[in-house]
């Protein structure tokens, strides 16, 4: 991509999302090598993509840059020639979420997050895989060159399912790696972020730090000791224990790392322990989906606050896209198909280190995991397997085996019927062929 074009087209799909949208833009208005650029958003929602709309104007406007923008119901109308597609979307908005956690809650299983793994992930996957594959189709037929860049979870199924099943260039990020090695240097260890160095490698949402350094010199030794004296052994008990059971740390946090291991949502354990994150209640999710819809709000009714959106959102996209245009490596954790990259672990999904270039992602060989970890990694991998074949081809018998080796799925006395029931309450956001099923009869 390196010197092709200066003028660029972004699209946002899903650009009413109270997370991403205002601080990718942001992040892309206060790069130096993008020059100008057409910012094109794109919402069913019709209210709040104008809303959304109008804050974007308002910031392009304060930042002073050459861009223009767009806005769509239809994402057919807004990929022709793109050059970069973020995706950020949640099939059935943040309502069907909350649904998920009701229905699986009246079977047994708890979820501290139920978007990436357990029933909440299999039937968002169900739900989000063919969306995703539609819009993907489409993109090869008009922007074939144009990179997809994906936030939509779970983003392990969504990844496979680009990866497996489209031929667009694609990858996906997430924070959780990044800012729980930036809580470690801080927090742990008390140092600036930029001294500390690490290597990781795992699923998304269940990734492990195989290497820390401080200035160059390995700091791992010292971690049961420094997690103590910095109280982030309470903070992140989850996360400490199994750092105790397997010998390498985890990202990113007990919120997420709790649900790939079934003992920690169980009911007792839960009432015992006290943990921080329980079965998901919103409460926490609630206020940051506020605090994000103000932020929002200061910028397009208040003409304030573009500051916050300006000086850096910690996400990593546009580092990928200056490595692209300007051959300037980048090293970023990237969700890909595992092909040979970790040496125990067999061809799925997978996040790992990855290097960016103006030809594109160069993944990093990592050699192999302990064998613990990897047997993890191996189990759910496949399980994601399972569910993006199941949501491919709407196959309920994958989908069934998918929920049967789901480590959550383990807290349910009766996982089919759980799944049933799911698959019962998004039939209208399902593709047509799960309304079919003989046992709907």
């Amino acid at each position: 991509m390196k010197g092709k074009k200066e003028h660029l087209k972004f699209v946002f799909i899903g650009a009413g999302s109270s997370v991403f949208t205002m601080r990718l833009i942001g992040d892309i208005l206060a790069e130096p090598c993008i020059r100008s650029g057409q910012l094109v958003l794109v919402d069913i929602d019709g209210e709040l993509l104008k809303e959304t709309e109008e804050a974007v104007c308002q910031l392009i406007r304060y930042a002073g840059r050459d861009f223009s923008i767009e806005a769509y119901v239809d994402y057919k109308k807004a990929v022709p020639d793109a050059d970069f597609v973020f995706m950020t979307i949640a099939t059935g908005a943040y309502s069907r979420w909350k649904k998920d956690i009701e229905v699986c809650t009246r079977y047994g299983v708890l979820q501290s997050v139920g978007d990436t793994i357990g029933p909440g992930g299999i039937i968002r996957t169900l739900r989000t895989v063919p969306v995703i594959l539609d819009i993907a189709r489409e993109m090869e037929r008009v922007c074939p060159d144009a990179w997809m860049i994906n936030y939509t979870n779970p983003e392990g199924a969504v990844c496979l399912a680009l990866q497996k099943y489209t031929r667009i260039k694609n990858f996906g990020l997430c924070h959780g790696t990044p800012d729980t090695a930036d809580w470690l240097a801080e927090k742990v260890f008390g140092v600036e972020r930029q001294r500390f160095g690490y290597r990781a490698a795992g699923i998304n949402h269940f990734t492990w730090f195989l290497e820390m350094e401080v200035d160059g010199q390995d700091v791992y030794p010292s971690l049961g000791e420094k997690l103590v004296e910095s109280g982030m052994d309470k903070e992140e008990p989850i996360s400490a224990q199994l750092y105790d059971i397997y010998g390498c740390y985890p990202a990113p946090g007990d919120r997420h790392v709790g649900e790939f291991v079934p003992h920690y949502l169980k009911d007792t354990v839960l009432k015992e322990q006290d943990y921080r994150w329980k079965n998901n209640d919103f409460v926490v999710v609630d206020g940051w989906r506020e605090d994000a819809r103000r932020l929002l709000e200061d910028v397009r009714r208040e003409g304030k606050g573009y500051e916050k959106f300006l000086e850096g959102s910690g996400e990593t996209a546009t580092h990928f896209i200056r490595a692209l245009m300007t051959g300037e490596p980048a090293r970023e954790m990237v969700n890909v198909i595992n092909r040979g990259y970790i040496d125990n672990v067999s061809q799925v999904i997978v996040e790992l280190p990855t290097y960016i270039d103006e030809f594109g992602l160069h993944p990093q060989k990592i050699g192999s995991l302990p064998e613990g970890i990897a047997a993890q990694c191996d189990r759910l991998g496949r399980e994601y397997l399972l569910m993006v074949d199941a949501a491919a081809a709407c196959d309920y018998e994958k989908a069934r085996q998918a929920m049967f080796l789901d480590p959550l799925a383990a807290n349910c006395a009766y996982p089919e019927g759980l799944l049933q029931e799911l698959i019962r309450e998004n039939l209208d956001l399902l593709p047509e062929a799960w309304g079919e099923q003989p046992w709907l009869v």
